[in-house]
């Protein structure tokens, strides 16, 4: 509930601060006089973004600050608060600061705070009701809303908005799927056609080098053999060969080491290599003669080795990553190969998330359709109440078809949802939006909110919700609004005595002029004070006797009937003192 209300240099206002009580909260005061400035500011500690046009000419910043007691909500805000790291307290205390050069700040409890965390907090406070929620009766698109906040499925919703984000990222997988599918056959010839290109290759790792020096070799097959060969000769086949003349020196040697056996260690060092020798020249022999021209295997070398070049450029890099190249080939041919299955799967996939998400629906349709019975049957007692006897109301479900008859599936459910209304009886059903008045607008518009946001947060303010009403149904409102205080705090800017009157505080709001500057202010009036503001607004800009005698009446009338309504009545009670009313 909101206890406190300080606002200091925001628009006109200098500075004011307003104390709140439980019940009926009636703001009065002539058009301009600053009562919308006071929900403005009440609107900047809930959350709506700030704007330094709102600062006081002449001054450099502007401040709301509001208290409330949060003792019935003290774990749903509390928790809010602990997520944000601002420690929880008995009593809130939100303070928002515009500063005209732009900086902006949010403290909650004497803490810096966010805009995310103050407008999550905000909701839980206050729901504020002007003029524009007339309009938003109006709009067809608003009437699931309405329905869903009254029958409380925000689990149902949750649930269906879940299964319908699951199935349309099936669906949107298996699109993709068969987009690709539509291209995968000629990708699929062209991949074929270079994997079987690379397996023919029969690349090898390391080949390319191999090739490159058996090529060398083969480009130099007369030189080797002809140098062998003249090896050959010089170390073992010719006439004063080495091997000849080593064998020859070594017996001389080893025949002289008899007389000097000094001889005898280097005789055996140059026979031993005598025996490298001949084995040298053996090898050199057969080297030779394993040595041939070979222009065929040149040619197979060189064809090779330009097979590998074009590869190569085609595919770049080495022939290791061309090996790479063909492997991942194979996989990706592998995966267009298994698109069949893939889609398969897909299909099953987006069937099972279409089936959940439609009985999801199904279970949200089932809801609404037992919710907006019992919402009807309210709506009709609510607005014979509030002066519209034999009006009916009706809540139309119908669902969201495809062209081929299979339901439109959203995350808001299957089906559309609109209020229809037959404001005198006799006539027949149609849209509200075409149908119903300004002064009737305000009348449903009452009715909706004294069911559906009672309880939901602990304070209501109505912005003229009176608006194109009067007389004996203007009294009706006030009664309601009374009705509706008992449970919620309400807060109600009025230009009518008639729903003034039902005030358990009345606030008077006028504009004044100060040192030449326009100021507001806010008057807490009681008593005498109030019969005569009561009768400014029964009669105009002058009081007479006539007239506050009237507004003493209306004062009375309204707790009499305040207490009339706040005793338990039967059908027939409650139809007297809607007859005394009128």
């Amino acid at each position: 509930m909101l206890l406190e209300l300080s606002i200091k240099d925001f628009a006109i206002i200098e500075s004011l601060s307003i104390g709140f009580g439980p019940g009926l909260n009636i703001f009065t005061g002539e058009t301009g006089a600053g009562k919308s400035i006071i929900l403005d500011a009440i609107a900047l500690i809930l959350g709506d973004r700030a704007s330094n046009e709102l600062i006081r000419e002449g001054r450099e910043e502007a401040q709301v600050q509001a208290l409330f007691d949060i003792s019935g909500q003290r774990k749903s805000i509390n928790g809010v608060l602990s997520e944000a790291g601002i420690e929880p307290a008995d009593e809130l205390i939100i303070k928002r600061v515009v500063q005209r050069a732009g900086r902006n700040r949010i403290y909650i409890n004497g803490s810096l705070a966010t805009l995310v965390t103050l407008t999550e907090i905000g909701r839980r406070l206050i729901d504020i009701y002007g003029q524009s929620e007339h309009t938003s009766l109006t709009r067809p698109e608003e009437h699931i809303e309405v329905l869903d906040s009254f029958g409380g499925f925000p689990a149902l919703r949750s649930y269906m908005a879940q299964t319908c984000k699951e199935y349309g990222a099936a669906r949107k997988e298996l699109d993709t799927l068969l987009s690709e599918a539509r291209s995968a056959s000629e990708k699929k010839d062209y991949l074929s056609f270079q994997l079987n290109e690379l397996t023919e290759a029969d690349l090898k790792p390391g080949e390319e080098e191999a090739l490159k020096k058996g090529k060398e070799k083969l480009a130099a097959s007369g030189k080797l053999r002809s140098a062998a060969e003249e090896a050959h000769e010089a170390i073992y086949s010719s006439a004063g060969s080495v091997t000849e003349r080593l064998g020859s020196t070594a017996r001389s040697l080893k025949e002289l080491s008899a007389i000097d056996p000094k001889l005898s260690d280097v005789a055996g060092r140059i026979e031993a290599s005598l025996f490298d020798m001949e084995d040298a020249g053996v090898f050199l022999r057969d080297y030779a003669s394993s040595i041939e021209a070979d222009p065929e295997a040149l040619e197979a070398a060189a064809d090779r080795l330009d097979f590998i070049g074009r590869l190569r450029k085609k595919y770049g890099g080495t022939i290791e990553e061309i090996i790479e190249r063909k492997d991942k080939l194979e996989k990706e041919l592998s995966i267009i190969e298994n698109l069949d299955f893939r889609q398969a799967e897909l299909e099953a996939r987006v069937k099972a998330s279409h089936d959940k998400a439609l009985k999801a629906a199904e279970g949200l349709t089932d809801a609404r359709k037992a919710a907006s019975r019992e919402l009807e049957s309210r709506i009709d007692e609510e607005l014979s109440t509030l002066g519209m006897k034999g009006a009916a109301f009706e809540v139309s479900i119908e669902p969201e078809l495809f062209p081929d008859g299979t339901a439109r599936l959203t995350e808001k459910g299957a089906e559309r949802v609109s209020f229809m209304i037959a404001t005198n009886k006799g006539e027949g059903l149609k849209p509200l939006a075409r149908i119903a008045s300004g002064g009737e607008l305000s009348r449903i518009m009452l009715a909706m909110k004294s069911i559906i946001a009672s309880g939901r947060v602990p304070t209501m303010i109505f912005d003229e919700i009176d608006t194109g009403v009067s007389g004996s149904i203007a009294q009706v409102v006030g009664l309601k609004l009374k009705e509706v205080s008992r449970t919620n705090q309400v807060l109600c800017i009025t230009h009518l005595p008639q729903v003034a009157a039902f005030a358990d505080r009345h606030f008077a709001v006028s504009k004044t002029q100060q040192g030449g500057r326009t100021t507001t202010s806010v008057a807490e009036i009681a008593g005498d004070e109030r019969v005569g503001h009561i009768s400014l607004m029964l009669g105009g800009l002058k009081v007479t006797d006539t007239t506050r005698k009237h507004a003493s009446e209306l004062i009375e009338a309204a707790g009499s009937l305040s207490k009339k309504k706040s005793q338990p009545q039967t059908k027939k009670q409650a139809q007297t003192v809607r007859e005394g009313i009128k």
